[in-house]
């Protein structure tokens, strides 16, 4: 049997790629903490760790990923996955680089394309939504725009490393060179006739791609399979946005045009220091467990006005960077101080941020993937000391406008299978 290594840089990127192999029947193991003793985790077909890599620096990042992949090497793990975002956002050369380096191989496959998402390589160029990605709203975002749309742009200072190729058939190996192969995919067609390929001659052991790929390559690893079976969402529903992306904002908007109840932080709620503690604090916990209770369904997100934000921030001094953590720490702590009201009720959480945030708060020990409510959007068991969660998780730039409203479709008052 195989065992598989997944590295991601945030926790949404951990959830969305090791739930392909969790959907596939592997046992699948999710863990936050980068200084992980790998013989702890045996039994385990994929282990995926959340390296929490995004928004360090590169030197960081791939100091970290360069660790754990020798730490996988060296415990017999005979294949190796950089799970890269999708919006090619993060320390993307760094942490590709680190696998290849520290893997003692000289060739990596790179796909990175998801075309379920609308995202493709052609000529070696990543689209979103048929637009260069750097003209996307991912060049767009304010914490971490993306400023290129050629993969191999993304590894200056490494000319020649990064080599292009339109179909799979057309790929060049030459012993002792080091390559990272970039493979066009505008189709699932494409990355699945990429990984048929791969396997072929033997090339599907050190790899870097998103879920897309991930997906693609899951059926040619001698893994364990076990069947699992869809349960129905519980009501209530309790949407927590923490993401700016202007794709999540949509989803948000739409809910609300449609009808579905939200409170809308303010940016006193979520930066003032003692906030909580006071009488309007109270009444937004008590406000928002009201709405779930009530409607069976209620959203939580901030701000999209960005100019807004901006001044307040260069008002009250807060450097940006400080900002982006207080505000998931904050909108976690909200989250927590709600369930710990006694609502009980499913969770969504929008952004990987506010994600590992909330995980973090809750103390949460175990998470077992459960299986894909759709492309990109995860269900999860998350159990800390005192009671178990089922969550509900997507990156911001996942998802159709009516992404929410057809999940609280989903819901019902008891759990029986779709």
């Amino acid at each position: 049997m195989e065992r598989l290594l997944v590295l991601a840089d945030d926790f949404t990127g951990a959830l969305d790629t090791g739930v392909q192999f969790a959907t596939y029947g592997a046992r699948t193991e999710i863990i936050t903490d980068v200084g992980i003793d790998l013989s702890q985790y045996s039994l385990a077909d994929v282990l995926v760790i959340d390296t929490e890599t995004r928004h360090v620096s590169e030197k960081e990042a791939y100091e970290t990923v360069y660790r754990l992949t020798r730490k996988a090497v060296e415990a017999g793990i005979t294949c190796l996955y950089k799970k890269t975002d999708s919006g090619l956002r993060g320390n993307l050369s760094g942490e590709v680089r680190a696998v290849l380096d520290a893997s003692g191989e000289d060739f990596l496959a790179f796909l990175p394309a998801f075309p379920k998402m609308n995202r493709i390589v052609a000529g070696g160029v990543s689209y979103v939504d048929g637009t260069p990605i750097e003209q996307s709203v991912f060049g767009r975002d304010p914490f971490e725009p993306v400023t290129c749309s050629r993969i191999r742009d993304f590894f200056k200072g490494y000319e020649g490393l990064v080599k292009e190729y339109a179909r799979p058939e057309e790929l060049v190996i030459r012993e002792g060179e080091k390559q990272i192969a970039v493979f066009d995919s505008a189709t699932d067609e494409d990355l699945h006739a990429a990984a048929d390929y791969l396997y072929g001659k033997g090339r599907l052991k050190v790899l870097a791609g998103c879920a897309g790929f991930a997906s693609a390559m899951v059926k040619y690893l001698q893994i364990s399979r076990a069947e699992k079976k869809p349960e129905r969402l519980k009501k209530p529903l309790l949407i927590v946005c923490g993401s700016i992306n202007d794709i999540s904002k949509k989803q948000v908007d739409h809910a609300k045009k449609k009808g579905v109840e939200g409170i809308t932080l303010t940016l006193e709620a979520l930066l003032e220091k003692d906030y909580l503690h006071t009488q309007a604090g109270r009444k937004l916990v008590e406000d928002v467990a009201g709405i779930c209770s009530r409607q069976g369904a209620c959203i939580l997100d901030t701000s999209s006005d960005r100019e807004e934000v901006n001044r307040y921030l260069t008002r009250e001094l807060i450097p940006l960077e400080e900002a982006r953590v207080y505000i998931a720490d904050r909108i976690s702590e909200i989250l927590k101080i709600v369930l710990d009201t006694g609502l009980v009720s499913t969770i969504m959480v929008i952004g990987g941020d506010t994600l590992i945030h909330f995980v973090r708060k809750m103390k949460c020990r175990q998470i077992s993937l459960l299986y894909e409510l759709e492309k990109g959007v995860v269900y999860s068991s998350m159990s800390s000391k005192d009671k178990t969660l089922k969550v509900i998780s997507k990156s911001g730039g996942f998802g159709k406008e009516d992404l929410l409203v057809r999940l609280i479709g989903m819901t019902g008052e008891a759990e029986e299978s779709f």
